[in-house]
């Protein structure tokens, strides 16, 4: 018998395709297992913010008109510490009328929001430390990682649903107040 024998080299040719399925089911596997860890670690990222969202720090924002009377009133989520200034109203599937988020800040400062892992669109709202609107972002897409600058320095920023301003005709250089609940 020689080393060219047909069935030889048949059976060493199966041999090889086994080991090369055995390799392929492997990586198949593994590449799964990597995925499905990745999406269990998204999903419990998202039901750690959720749980955050059960804020103890609540309060009103109030808006008022040209004529410095009283325009509407929001509920808001109060992000005071770098984490939940960082979040936002990231994750967050919906975003009711009446509801927002009011960003403060010690200082007065140029600040710059993005919408990234921000599903809902919103209008950013800036606002300086004498409580007058500076800016306002209308309608921002969604998941945009575009930068939305204040434009002057503000040292707080409210967040709400998009088409909020236009409804209520909130404006630039209006004023507003806000206070804990």
């Amino acid at each position: 018998m020689n080393s060219n024998d047909p069935k030889k080299m048949a059976k060493k040719a199966r041999r090889l395709t086994v080991i090369d399925l055995v390799i392929i089911i492997g990586v198949v596997l593994g590449l799964v297992m990597f995925y499905r860890l990745s999406v269990l670690r998204h999903i419990e990222i998202q039901d750690n913010i959720r749980q955050e969202q059960n804020v103890e720090n609540l309060g009103k924002v109030v808006f008022f008109d040209d004529d410095n009377k009283r325009n509407i009133e929001i509920i808001v989520e109060i992000a005071q510490n770098e984490y939940q200034k960082s979040n936002g109203l990231m994750f967050r599937e919906n975003l009711p009328e009446n509801q927002g988020m009011l960003f403060t800040y010690d200082d007065e400062l140029e600040r710059y929001f993005w919408m990234k892992n921000t599903s809902v669109s919103l209008d950013i709202i800036f606002i300086n430390s004498e409580y007058r609107i500076i800016k306002i972002h209308r309608s921002t897409k969604p998941y945009s990682e575009d930068l939305f600058p204040s434009e002057g320095p503000a040292q707080f920023v409210v967040e709400v649903r998009s088409g909020f301003c236009d409804r209520y005709q909130i404006r630039e250089g209006q004023r507003i107040s806000w206070e804990l609940l």
